[in-house]
């Protein structure tokens, strides 16, 4: 059988840019190393099936629900490339990845993304939901998806993000935390890492784009940074905070587990399902919460050592790509 073509419908940035950009990077990594696939990124290429990522086309730019329907319709972005095939259909299946919708993680009804990954959904053979949290989300609001539909949760390239070098917390010295962040939307958290940056016997290290109308504190503040650079300031520290709210399936903790970091989270939208194993719920008593990490510590780091490959880009996309083998067949 010839490889299946599948042009990823995302034009990806090797700067920072958030979860659904790096995911799509660690794809495509991937997928160099298998046999019966090709993953595009070319839209003019002949490609059997199409992977869109959520509401966007790359960084801050949306999809065009016009495209997506000639895509859907005729094989083609627009009719003009139709008619020149002179009405041939081109049989294309589309997989769409969901994330989370803001009307939940930030309070946005009206929030354009949401809007187009609603109607998405009329147009895909199948959809992938990167958690449990994700798929309740949109239930609620659409009721039964009317597609065949999967779960399936992150996973980060382990070339880069991995315990290479990892010194392990000695009990002894100051408990150094790491959060990072390329978003400065308050519901990330930055007040609550500015409050534990505060309290004696921890040191608090930040990397990315921090708000310029919050006090950071005590927080030791580095700006963002590629990937192989901030695999390093992971390693450097000793426990992940993950305070952000409603998040539909953090990237970022992937990252930090990978690296050999128990994890504090904030117990709210699909963090728990990747975190709870691995670390302990934040709560406003943080002393407590630090506590529990203290006592934990060597379980925690264990059972990261234990699950390490289910963290990674091999053991997600291995997934994907089941996926896009049956939509495929199912085609034929």
């Amino acid at each position: 059988m010839n490889r299946i073509r599948v042009f990823i419908n995302y034009k990806t940035t090797d700067m920072p840019w958030g979860g659904s950009n790096s995911f799509l990077c660690a794809l495509k990594e991937f997928s160099t190393n298998l046999k019966d696939f090709e993953l595009i990124s070319d839209k003019h290429a002949d490609f059997d099936l199409m992977l869109l990522n959520t509401a966007y086309t790359a960084p801050g730019r949306y999809i065009s629900l016009k495209q997506v329907r000639r895509y859907h319709e005729h094989g083609y972005s627009n009719l003009f490339k139709y008619i020149l095939k002179r009405f041939k259909k081109r049989q294309i299946k589309i997989v769409l990845r969901l994330d989370g919708l803001r009307r939940f993680y930030a309070e946005m009804p009206e929030a354009e993304g949401d809007r187009i990954q609603l109607s998405l959904i009329r147009f895909a053979d199948a959809v992938i939901f990167q958690s449990d949290e994700s798929l309740n989300q949109f239930k609620k609001i659409t009721g039964d998806i009317p597609v065949q539909h999967y779960i399936i949760h992150n996973g980060v390239n382990q070339k880069i993000f991995n315990m290479e070098g990892k010194r392990f917390w000695n009990k002894k010295d100051k408990l150094k935390i790491f959060t990072t962040s390329w978003s400065t939307n308050p519901r990330k958290g930055f007040g609550d890492i500015v409050r534990l940056s505060l309290i004696d016997g921890v040191t608090v290290n930040f990397v990315g784009n921090w708000p310029k109308e919050i006090n950071h504190g005590k927080v030791y503040l580095k700006p963002s940074m590629p990937q192989n650079l901030l695999s390093e300031e992971y390693k450097k520290n000793d426990v992940f905070f993950f305070p952000s709210r409603n998040e539909a399936c953090p990237n970022v903790i992937y990252e930090a587990l990978s690296c050999g970091l128990p994890v504090i989270y904030h117990p709210s939208g699909g963090t728990p399902e990747i975190a709870s194993r691995y670390g302990v719920e934040f709560s406003d008593d943080l002393i407590e919460t630090l506590d529990k990490v203290a006592n934990n510590y060597d379980s925690f780091i264990e059972g990261i050592k234990r699950d390490y490959f289910l963290f990674s880009i091999d053991y997600a996309g291995k997934r994907y790509f089941e996926v896009f083998q049956k939509v495929f067949i199912d085609r034929i």
